[in-house]
Protein backbone atom coordinates (compact mmCIF):
# COMPACT_ATOMS: atom_id res chain seq x y z
CA UNK A 1 0.00 0.00 0.00
CA UNK A 2 2.81 2.40 0.86
CA UNK A 3 4.15 1.81 -2.63
CA UNK A 4 0.89 3.09 -4.14
CA UNK A 5 0.79 6.25 -2.04
CA UNK A 6 4.40 7.00 -2.86
CA UNK A 7 3.54 6.97 -6.58
CA UNK A 8 2.86 10.53 -7.86
CA UNK A 9 0.46 9.43 -10.61
CA UNK A 10 -1.72 7.54 -8.17
CA UNK A 11 -1.86 10.52 -5.84
CA UNK A 12 -2.94 12.81 -8.70
CA UNK A 13 -5.71 10.42 -9.81
CA UNK A 14 -6.98 10.11 -6.23
CA UNK A 15 -7.06 13.88 -5.73
CA UNK A 16 -9.02 14.31 -8.97
CA UNK A 17 -11.57 11.69 -7.87
CA UNK A 18 -12.14 13.39 -4.50
CA UNK A 19 -12.57 16.77 -6.19
CA UNK A 20 -15.18 15.39 -8.55
CA UNK A 21 -17.05 13.78 -5.63
CA UNK A 22 -17.19 17.07 -3.72
CA UNK A 23 -18.35 18.93 -6.84
CA UNK A 24 -21.26 16.52 -7.33
CA UNK A 25 -22.24 16.79 -3.67
CA UNK A 26 -22.35 20.57 -3.81
CA UNK A 27 -24.35 20.76 -7.03
CA UNK A 28 -26.72 17.88 -6.26
CA UNK A 29 -29.29 20.12 -4.43
CA UNK A 30 -29.53 22.41 -7.48
CA UNK A 31 -32.09 19.92 -8.78
CA UNK A 32 -35.48 21.61 -7.83
CA UNK A 33 -36.96 18.68 -5.73
CA UNK A 34 -38.62 21.12 -3.25
CA UNK A 35 -39.88 24.64 -3.72
CA UNK A 36 -36.96 26.98 -3.39
CA UNK A 37 -36.37 30.63 -3.47
CA UNK A 38 -33.36 31.70 -5.39
CA UNK A 39 -30.75 33.53 -3.43
CA UNK A 40 -27.27 34.55 -3.95
CA UNK A 41 -24.56 32.32 -4.97
CA UNK A 42 -23.82 30.95 -1.49
CA UNK A 43 -27.21 30.69 0.30
CA UNK A 44 -30.41 28.87 -0.51
CA UNK A 45 -33.92 28.68 1.02
CA UNK A 46 -35.78 25.43 1.53
CA UNK A 47 -39.05 24.42 3.12
CA UNK A 48 -39.33 21.72 5.70
CA UNK A 49 -42.21 20.29 7.68
CA UNK A 50 -41.08 19.84 11.28
CA UNK A 51 -42.97 18.16 14.15
CA UNK A 52 -43.79 20.10 17.32
CA UNK A 53 -42.06 18.75 20.39
CA UNK A 54 -43.55 19.71 23.80
CA UNK A 55 -41.27 19.66 26.81
CA UNK A 56 -41.17 20.71 30.43
CA UNK A 57 -44.64 19.44 31.46
CA UNK A 58 -44.98 18.45 35.14
CA UNK A 59 -46.17 14.92 34.48
CA UNK A 60 -46.96 14.35 38.15
CA UNK A 61 -49.60 17.07 38.08
CA UNK A 62 -50.81 17.44 34.50
CA UNK A 63 -51.42 15.45 31.40
CA UNK A 64 -51.29 16.88 27.85
CA UNK A 65 -54.64 16.21 26.24
CA UNK A 66 -54.29 18.03 22.89
CA UNK A 67 -52.22 20.32 20.63
CA UNK A 68 -53.83 22.57 18.04
CA UNK A 69 -51.17 21.34 15.60
CA UNK A 70 -48.45 18.78 15.82
CA UNK A 71 -46.22 20.09 12.99
CA UNK A 72 -45.22 23.39 11.41
CA UNK A 73 -43.88 24.52 8.02
CA UNK A 74 -40.43 26.10 8.11
CA UNK A 75 -38.61 28.12 5.50
CA UNK A 76 -34.96 28.08 6.31
CA UNK A 77 -31.86 29.39 4.70
CA UNK A 78 -28.18 28.81 4.93
CA UNK A 79 -25.17 27.86 2.98
CA UNK A 80 -25.76 25.17 0.51
CA UNK A 81 -23.38 22.88 2.28
CA UNK A 82 -25.31 23.34 5.55
CA UNK A 83 -28.63 22.42 3.95
CA UNK A 84 -27.39 19.25 2.35
CA UNK A 85 -28.02 15.78 3.57
CA UNK A 86 -25.46 15.95 6.32
CA UNK A 87 -28.38 17.18 8.49
CA UNK A 88 -31.40 14.90 8.95
CA UNK A 89 -34.94 15.88 9.88
CA UNK A 90 -34.14 15.07 13.50
CA UNK A 91 -31.77 18.03 13.52
CA UNK A 92 -34.68 20.41 12.83
CA UNK A 93 -36.98 20.89 15.80
CA UNK A 94 -39.80 23.18 16.85
CA UNK A 95 -40.27 23.22 20.60
CA UNK A 96 -43.06 24.37 22.90
CA UNK A 97 -42.34 24.93 26.58
CA UNK A 98 -45.07 23.51 28.88
CA UNK A 99 -43.33 24.22 32.18
CA UNK A 100 -45.65 27.12 33.02
CA UNK A 101 -48.96 25.78 31.77
CA UNK A 102 -52.14 25.84 33.86
CA UNK A 103 -55.09 23.50 33.91
CA UNK A 104 -57.08 24.03 30.74
CA UNK A 105 -56.22 25.80 27.45
CA UNK A 106 -52.84 27.55 26.99
CA UNK A 107 -51.60 29.42 23.89
CA UNK A 108 -47.84 29.25 23.67
CA UNK A 109 -45.10 30.33 21.22
CA UNK A 110 -43.25 27.83 19.10
CA UNK A 111 -39.48 28.00 19.19
CA UNK A 112 -37.40 26.56 16.31
CA UNK A 113 -34.26 24.67 17.19
CA UNK A 114 -32.06 24.44 14.09
CA UNK A 115 -28.52 23.41 13.28
CA UNK A 116 -25.84 26.05 13.50
CA UNK A 117 -25.64 28.17 10.35
CA UNK A 118 -29.29 27.63 9.45
CA UNK A 119 -31.76 30.52 9.88
CA UNK A 120 -35.54 30.70 9.88
CA UNK A 121 -37.07 32.66 7.04
CA UNK A 122 -40.65 31.98 8.10
CA UNK A 123 -42.61 29.57 10.32
CA UNK A 124 -46.30 28.76 10.03
CA UNK A 125 -47.91 28.62 12.56
CA UNK A 126 -45.81 30.42 15.14
CA UNK A 127 -48.17 29.78 18.10
CA UNK A 128 -49.85 26.63 19.33
CA UNK A 129 -52.82 26.06 21.63
CA UNK A 130 -52.17 23.42 24.24
CA UNK A 131 -54.78 21.79 26.46
CA UNK A 132 -53.63 20.18 29.71
CA UNK A 133 -55.70 18.59 32.45
CA UNK A 134 -54.84 18.23 36.09
CA UNK A 135 -54.24 14.66 37.25
CA UNK A 136 -56.12 13.06 40.14
CA UNK A 137 -55.54 9.87 42.11
CA UNK A 138 -58.06 7.53 43.69
CA UNK A 139 -57.68 4.21 45.57
CA UNK A 140 -59.44 1.00 44.54
CA UNK A 141 -59.63 -2.58 45.76
CA UNK A 142 -57.95 -5.22 43.60
CA UNK A 143 -60.25 -7.70 41.92
CA UNK A 144 -58.62 -10.93 40.72
CA UNK A 145 -60.63 -13.02 38.27
CA UNK A 146 -59.76 -16.74 37.89
CA UNK A 147 -59.99 -17.74 34.24
CA UNK A 148 -60.94 -21.24 33.13
CA UNK A 149 -62.04 -24.19 35.23
CA UNK A 150 -59.84 -26.29 37.52
CA UNK A 151 -59.70 -30.08 37.17
CA UNK A 152 -62.96 -31.91 37.75
CA UNK A 153 -63.91 -32.08 41.40
CA UNK A 154 -61.61 -29.24 42.45
CA UNK A 155 -62.70 -25.89 43.80
CA UNK A 156 -61.13 -22.46 43.50
CA UNK A 157 -60.67 -20.51 46.71
CA UNK A 158 -60.39 -16.82 47.38
CA UNK A 159 -57.34 -15.23 45.68
CA UNK A 160 -54.60 -13.96 47.96
CA UNK A 161 -52.97 -10.74 46.73
CA UNK A 162 -49.56 -9.40 47.72
CA UNK A 163 -49.14 -6.62 48.56
CA UNK A 164 -52.57 -6.56 50.11
CA UNK A 165 -54.68 -3.45 50.30
CA UNK A 166 -55.82 -0.96 47.72
CA UNK A 167 -54.00 0.31 44.64
CA UNK A 168 -53.99 3.82 43.23
CA UNK A 169 -55.32 4.90 39.84
CA UNK A 170 -54.11 8.16 38.31
CA UNK A 171 -56.11 9.83 35.56
CA UNK A 172 -57.20 13.31 34.50
CA UNK A 173 -59.60 14.38 37.21
CA UNK A 174 -62.48 14.41 34.78
CA UNK A 175 -62.01 10.70 34.03
CA UNK A 176 -61.56 9.34 37.55
CA UNK A 177 -65.28 8.86 38.08
CA UNK A 178 -65.35 6.54 35.07
CA UNK A 179 -63.22 3.95 36.87
CA UNK A 180 -65.46 1.13 38.07
CA UNK A 181 -62.84 -1.41 39.17
CA UNK A 182 -59.21 -2.43 39.04
CA UNK A 183 -58.80 -5.98 37.89
CA UNK A 184 -56.29 -8.66 36.94
CA UNK A 185 -56.77 -12.23 35.81
CA UNK A 186 -55.07 -15.57 36.51
CA UNK A 187 -55.67 -18.81 34.64
CA UNK A 188 -56.66 -21.82 36.77
CA UNK A 189 -57.48 -24.09 33.85
CA UNK A 190 -57.07 -27.78 34.76
CA UNK A 191 -55.31 -26.85 38.02
CA UNK A 192 -55.09 -29.39 40.84
CA UNK A 193 -52.91 -27.32 43.17
CA UNK A 194 -52.63 -23.72 44.19
CA UNK A 195 -51.82 -21.36 41.32
CA UNK A 196 -49.25 -18.66 42.02
CA UNK A 197 -48.39 -15.89 39.56
CA UNK A 198 -45.67 -13.44 40.48
CA UNK A 199 -46.66 -10.52 38.26
CA UNK A 200 -50.32 -10.06 37.46
CA UNK A 201 -50.92 -6.89 35.47
CA UNK A 202 -53.66 -4.65 36.82
CA UNK A 203 -55.87 -2.51 34.61
CA UNK A 204 -58.61 -0.02 35.29
CA UNK A 205 -62.04 -0.76 33.81
CA UNK A 206 -65.12 1.37 33.31
CA UNK A 207 -68.66 0.31 34.16
CA UNK A 208 -69.05 -1.38 30.77
CA UNK A 209 -66.00 -3.54 31.31
CA UNK A 210 -63.76 -1.65 28.91
CA UNK A 211 -60.12 -0.99 29.71
CA UNK A 212 -59.28 2.66 30.38
CA UNK A 213 -56.06 2.78 28.41
CA UNK A 214 -54.52 5.96 29.81
CA UNK A 215 -55.06 5.02 33.46
CA UNK A 216 -51.89 4.67 35.51
CA UNK A 217 -52.25 1.92 38.16
CA UNK A 218 -49.78 1.89 41.05
CA UNK A 219 -48.43 -0.68 41.63
CA UNK A 220 -48.75 -1.88 38.09
CA UNK A 221 -48.49 -5.57 39.02
CA UNK A 222 -49.19 -7.72 42.10
CA UNK A 223 -48.42 -11.27 43.16
CA UNK A 224 -51.45 -13.54 43.31
CA UNK A 225 -51.99 -17.01 44.79
CA UNK A 226 -55.28 -18.76 44.08
CA UNK A 227 -56.02 -21.78 46.29
CA UNK A 228 -57.21 -24.82 44.36
CA UNK A 229 -58.42 -27.77 46.39
CA UNK A 230 -60.92 -30.54 46.55
CA UNK A 231 -64.05 -30.16 48.67
CA UNK A 232 -63.33 -31.06 52.26
CA UNK A 233 -64.89 -31.17 55.66
CA UNK A 234 -63.53 -31.08 59.17
CA UNK A 235 -64.47 -33.92 61.50
CA UNK A 236 -63.50 -34.83 65.07
CA UNK A 237 -60.65 -37.23 65.65
CA UNK A 238 -61.62 -40.44 67.47
CA UNK A 239 -58.96 -42.71 68.95
CA UNK A 240 -59.36 -46.46 69.22
CA UNK A 241 -57.29 -48.73 71.41
CA UNK A 242 -55.89 -52.22 71.04
CA UNK A 243 -54.00 -54.51 73.36
CA UNK A 244 -53.74 -54.32 77.15
CA UNK A 245 -51.63 -52.37 79.57
CA UNK A 246 -49.56 -54.34 82.08
CA UNK A 247 -51.31 -55.37 85.27
CA UNK A 248 -51.64 -52.56 87.80
CA UNK A 249 -51.32 -49.76 85.24
CA UNK A 250 -53.99 -47.55 83.79
CA UNK A 251 -54.18 -45.12 80.91
CA UNK A 252 -54.32 -41.71 82.50
CA UNK A 253 -54.48 -39.30 79.54
CA UNK A 254 -54.21 -39.35 75.78
CA UNK A 255 -53.74 -35.91 74.27
CA UNK A 256 -53.67 -35.74 70.45
CA UNK A 257 -51.87 -32.82 68.82
CA UNK A 258 -55.09 -32.02 66.95
CA UNK A 259 -58.69 -32.70 67.84
CA UNK A 260 -60.04 -32.39 64.30
CA UNK A 261 -58.82 -33.40 60.85
CA UNK A 262 -59.78 -32.29 57.33
CA UNK A 263 -60.71 -34.93 54.78
CA UNK A 264 -60.93 -34.26 51.04
CA UNK A 265 -63.22 -36.10 48.68
CA UNK A 266 -66.37 -35.99 46.62
CA UNK A 267 -69.54 -34.34 47.86
CA UNK A 268 -71.16 -37.73 48.38
CA UNK A 269 -68.25 -38.98 50.46
CA UNK A 270 -68.19 -35.83 52.55
CA UNK A 271 -71.89 -36.15 53.29
CA UNK A 272 -71.39 -39.56 54.87
CA UNK A 273 -68.53 -38.93 57.29
CA UNK A 274 -69.07 -37.82 60.87
CA UNK A 275 -65.69 -38.52 62.47
CA UNK A 276 -62.24 -39.89 61.69
CA UNK A 277 -61.77 -43.07 63.71
CA UNK A 278 -58.85 -44.78 62.01
CA UNK A 279 -56.28 -44.00 64.68
CA UNK A 280 -55.62 -47.04 66.88
CA UNK A 281 -53.28 -46.78 69.85
CA UNK A 282 -51.57 -50.08 70.67
CA UNK A 283 -51.39 -50.24 74.47
CA UNK A 284 -48.90 -53.11 74.50
CA UNK A 285 -46.10 -50.68 73.65
CA UNK A 286 -46.29 -49.17 77.16
CA UNK A 287 -44.60 -51.32 79.78
CA UNK A 288 -44.02 -48.82 82.55
CA UNK A 289 -45.63 -45.66 83.97
CA UNK A 290 -44.74 -42.35 82.40
CA UNK A 291 -45.55 -40.00 79.54
CA UNK A 292 -44.67 -40.89 75.97
CA UNK A 293 -45.19 -39.26 72.58
CA UNK A 294 -46.42 -41.52 69.81
CA UNK A 295 -46.24 -40.43 66.16
CA UNK A 296 -49.16 -41.60 64.07
CA UNK A 297 -49.47 -41.34 60.28
CA UNK A 298 -52.99 -40.62 59.07
CA UNK A 299 -54.39 -42.20 55.93
CA UNK A 300 -57.48 -40.99 54.09
CA UNK A 301 -60.59 -43.06 54.72
CA UNK A 302 -61.85 -45.22 51.87
CA UNK A 303 -63.42 -43.01 49.21
CA UNK A 304 -61.38 -39.95 50.19
CA UNK A 305 -58.25 -38.69 48.49
CA UNK A 306 -56.46 -36.64 51.11
CA UNK A 307 -56.38 -35.92 54.81
CA UNK A 308 -54.77 -33.07 56.67
CA UNK A 309 -52.71 -33.21 58.71
CA UNK A 310 -51.06 -36.32 57.39
CA UNK A 311 -49.57 -37.20 60.76
CA UNK A 312 -50.22 -36.36 64.40
CA UNK A 313 -48.66 -36.94 67.80
CA UNK A 314 -50.35 -38.57 70.76
CA UNK A 315 -49.11 -37.63 74.21
CA UNK A 316 -49.88 -40.70 76.29
CA UNK A 317 -49.62 -40.86 80.08
CA UNK A 318 -49.70 -44.22 81.81
CA UNK A 319 -49.92 -44.30 85.63
CA UNK A 320 -49.95 -46.92 88.35
CA UNK A 321 -53.49 -47.67 89.32
CA UNK A 322 -52.92 -46.78 92.98
CA UNK A 323 -51.86 -43.28 92.11
CA UNK A 324 -55.12 -42.42 90.49
CA UNK A 325 -57.98 -40.92 92.31
CA UNK A 326 -61.05 -42.37 90.73
CA UNK A 327 -63.90 -39.92 90.61
CA UNK A 328 -67.25 -39.35 88.95
CA UNK A 329 -68.57 -36.76 86.53
CA UNK A 330 -72.12 -36.05 85.41
CA UNK A 331 -72.74 -35.50 81.70
CA UNK A 332 -76.06 -33.71 81.31
CA UNK A 333 -78.76 -34.58 78.81
CA UNK A 334 -76.90 -37.15 76.72
CA UNK A 335 -79.16 -37.61 73.66
CA UNK A 336 -80.96 -40.91 73.01
CA UNK A 337 -80.89 -42.37 69.51
CA UNK A 338 -83.67 -44.65 68.26
CA UNK A 339 -82.62 -47.37 65.87
CA UNK A 340 -83.89 -50.55 64.26
CA UNK A 341 -87.58 -49.65 63.75
CA UNK A 342 -89.42 -52.15 61.55
CA UNK A 343 -90.36 -51.53 57.96
CA UNK A 344 -93.03 -48.86 57.71
CA UNK A 345 -92.72 -48.01 61.40
CA UNK A 346 -91.17 -45.14 63.19
CA UNK A 347 -90.36 -44.50 66.79
CA UNK A 348 -91.07 -41.44 68.85
CA UNK A 349 -89.40 -40.85 72.16
CA UNK A 350 -92.07 -40.30 74.79
CA UNK A 351 -89.85 -39.97 77.83
CA UNK A 352 -87.61 -38.37 78.66
CA UNK A 353 -89.16 -35.43 76.86
CA UNK A 354 -85.86 -33.62 76.77
CA UNK A 355 -84.56 -36.34 74.47
CA UNK A 356 -81.65 -37.19 76.76
CA UNK A 357 -80.60 -38.44 80.18
CA UNK A 358 -78.04 -37.31 82.69
CA UNK A 359 -75.23 -39.87 82.75
CA UNK A 360 -72.69 -40.28 85.54
CA UNK A 361 -69.37 -41.85 84.59
CA UNK A 362 -66.63 -43.10 86.86
CA UNK A 363 -62.94 -43.03 86.01
CA UNK A 364 -59.72 -41.12 86.45
CA UNK A 365 -60.24 -37.43 86.90
CA UNK A 366 -57.93 -36.50 84.03
CA UNK A 367 -59.72 -38.80 81.61
CA UNK A 368 -63.17 -37.60 82.67
CA UNK A 369 -62.15 -33.97 82.33
CA UNK A 370 -61.35 -34.55 78.68
CA UNK A 371 -64.77 -36.01 77.88
CA UNK A 372 -68.01 -34.37 76.86
CA UNK A 373 -71.58 -35.52 76.30
CA UNK A 374 -70.68 -36.09 72.65
CA UNK A 375 -68.38 -38.94 73.69
CA UNK A 376 -71.33 -40.92 75.11
CA UNK A 377 -73.94 -42.61 72.93
CA UNK A 378 -77.30 -43.82 74.24
CA UNK A 379 -79.25 -46.07 71.89
CA UNK A 380 -82.77 -47.53 72.07
CA UNK A 381 -83.00 -50.61 69.85
CA UNK A 382 -86.52 -50.90 68.39
CA UNK A 383 -85.83 -54.04 66.36
CA UNK A 384 -88.66 -56.57 66.51
CA UNK A 385 -91.05 -54.27 68.32
CA UNK A 386 -94.59 -53.80 67.04
CA UNK A 387 -96.61 -50.62 67.03
CA UNK A 388 -97.40 -49.42 70.49
CA UNK A 389 -95.70 -47.88 73.49
CA UNK A 390 -92.68 -49.67 74.91
CA UNK A 391 -90.26 -49.22 77.72
CA UNK A 392 -86.84 -50.00 76.29
CA UNK A 393 -83.56 -50.63 78.01
CA UNK A 394 -80.90 -48.31 76.65
CA UNK A 395 -77.49 -49.31 75.42
CA UNK A 396 -74.62 -47.01 76.44
CA UNK A 397 -71.59 -46.60 74.22
CA UNK A 398 -68.88 -45.17 76.50
CA UNK A 399 -65.26 -44.11 76.17
CA UNK A 400 -63.08 -47.11 76.80
CA UNK A 401 -61.56 -45.93 80.04
CA UNK A 402 -64.75 -44.85 81.72
CA UNK A 403 -67.60 -46.81 83.22
CA UNK A 404 -71.11 -46.08 84.29
CA UNK A 405 -71.54 -45.09 87.89
CA UNK A 406 -74.04 -47.13 89.84
CA UNK A 407 -76.36 -44.15 89.87
CA UNK A 408 -76.74 -44.47 86.10
CA UNK A 409 -77.48 -48.20 85.98
CA UNK A 410 -80.74 -49.43 84.48
CA UNK A 411 -81.10 -46.76 81.80
CA UNK A 412 -84.40 -46.90 79.93
CA UNK A 413 -86.75 -44.80 77.85
CA UNK A 414 -90.35 -44.94 76.73
CA UNK A 415 -90.85 -45.07 72.99
CA UNK A 416 -94.03 -44.97 70.97
CA UNK A 417 -93.87 -46.98 67.74
CA UNK A 418 -96.38 -46.17 65.04
CA UNK A 419 -96.84 -46.47 61.33
CA UNK A 420 -95.24 -43.76 59.32
CA UNK A 421 -97.57 -40.88 58.58
CA UNK A 422 -97.58 -41.36 54.80
CA UNK A 423 -98.68 -44.99 55.16
CA UNK A 424 -101.56 -44.31 57.53
CA UNK A 425 -104.90 -44.62 55.70
CA UNK A 426 -107.23 -46.00 58.39
CA UNK A 427 -109.48 -43.72 60.39
CA UNK A 428 -108.14 -42.61 63.71
CA UNK A 429 -110.60 -44.84 65.54
CA UNK A 430 -109.29 -47.97 63.79
CA UNK A 431 -105.62 -47.24 64.31
CA UNK A 432 -104.09 -50.21 66.09
CA UNK A 433 -101.56 -47.85 67.64
CA UNK A 434 -104.27 -45.69 69.12
CA UNK A 435 -103.72 -45.07 72.78
CA UNK A 436 -107.07 -46.71 73.59
CA UNK A 437 -105.74 -50.04 72.28
CA UNK A 438 -102.39 -50.00 74.00
CA UNK A 439 -103.34 -48.51 77.30
CA UNK A 440 -102.38 -45.18 78.81
CA UNK A 441 -98.81 -43.99 78.38
CA UNK A 442 -96.71 -44.09 81.48
CA UNK A 443 -95.70 -40.71 82.67
CA UNK A 444 -92.06 -39.67 82.25
CA UNK A 445 -91.59 -39.91 85.94
CA UNK A 446 -92.77 -43.52 85.90
CA UNK A 447 -90.22 -44.62 83.38
CA UNK A 448 -87.22 -42.31 83.70
CA UNK A 449 -84.25 -44.43 84.62
CA UNK A 450 -86.56 -47.36 85.17
CA UNK A 451 -88.33 -45.82 88.14
CA UNK A 452 -91.97 -46.68 87.61
CA UNK A 453 -93.07 -45.86 91.09
CA UNK A 454 -92.51 -42.12 90.92
CA UNK A 455 -95.58 -39.93 91.25
CA UNK A 456 -96.86 -38.32 88.01
CA UNK A 457 -96.39 -34.85 89.40
CA UNK A 458 -92.57 -35.26 89.21
CA UNK A 459 -92.48 -35.50 85.41
CA UNK A 460 -91.13 -32.02 84.71
CA UNK A 461 -88.15 -32.37 87.05
CA UNK A 462 -86.66 -35.56 85.63
CA UNK A 463 -84.32 -33.91 83.12
CA UNK A 464 -82.20 -30.87 83.77
CA UNK A 465 -82.33 -29.82 80.08
CA UNK A 466 -85.71 -29.72 78.39
CA UNK A 467 -84.47 -28.74 74.93
CA UNK A 468 -86.98 -29.44 72.12
CA UNK A 469 -84.21 -29.56 69.51
CA UNK A 470 -82.75 -32.57 71.18
CA UNK A 471 -85.96 -34.60 71.04
CA UNK A 472 -84.99 -37.53 68.82
CA UNK A 473 -86.94 -39.94 66.70
CA UNK A 474 -86.28 -42.03 63.62
CA UNK A 475 -83.68 -44.64 62.65
CA UNK A 476 -80.32 -43.06 63.36
CA UNK A 477 -77.70 -45.79 63.88
CA UNK A 478 -74.70 -43.91 65.20
CA UNK A 479 -72.76 -45.79 67.92
CA UNK A 480 -69.98 -48.27 68.62
CA UNK A 481 -71.20 -51.78 69.21
CA UNK A 482 -67.92 -52.81 70.77
CA UNK A 483 -68.64 -50.69 73.84
CA UNK A 484 -72.38 -51.19 73.96
CA UNK A 485 -74.18 -52.27 77.11
CA UNK A 486 -75.56 -50.68 80.17
CA UNK A 487 -72.11 -50.74 81.68
CA UNK A 488 -68.61 -50.72 80.29
CA UNK A 489 -65.15 -51.91 81.09
CA UNK A 490 -63.13 -49.92 83.60
CA UNK A 491 -60.18 -47.67 83.19
CA UNK A 492 -57.65 -50.41 83.06
CA UNK A 493 -57.95 -52.38 79.85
Amino acid sequence: MDKWFNNNNFAKILALAVSLLLWFMIHLDEVPTTPTIATGTTNKVVERTVPVQPYGLDSNSYVLTSLSTDEVRLEIKGQRSMLTSIFTNDDYKVLVDLSQVKDGSNTLPLVPDLPSGVEVVSMEPSMVTVNVEKLGTKSFDVNIVPEGEPSTGYNVGTPVVEPSGQVKVTLPEGQLDAVAKVQGSVSVKDAKDDVTQKKVKLQAYDAEGKVIENAIVTPETVEVRIPVSQPYTTVPLRIKYSGQLPEGMVLSTVEPSVKEVSVYGSEDALAGIRSYDQVTLDLTQFDEPGTSTVNVDLTPPSGFEKIEPSSIQLKVTVSPYDELQETTKVFPNVPITLTGAGNGLEGTLVTPKSGGLNITLRGSSTMLEGLSSDDIKLTADLAGLAAGTHEIKLEADLPRFAKLDESSDGLSATVKISEKADNTTVPPGDDPNDESTVGPEPTPAEVENGDTETAPGEEETESNTDNPEQSLQGNSTRGNPSNSGSSNSGSNP
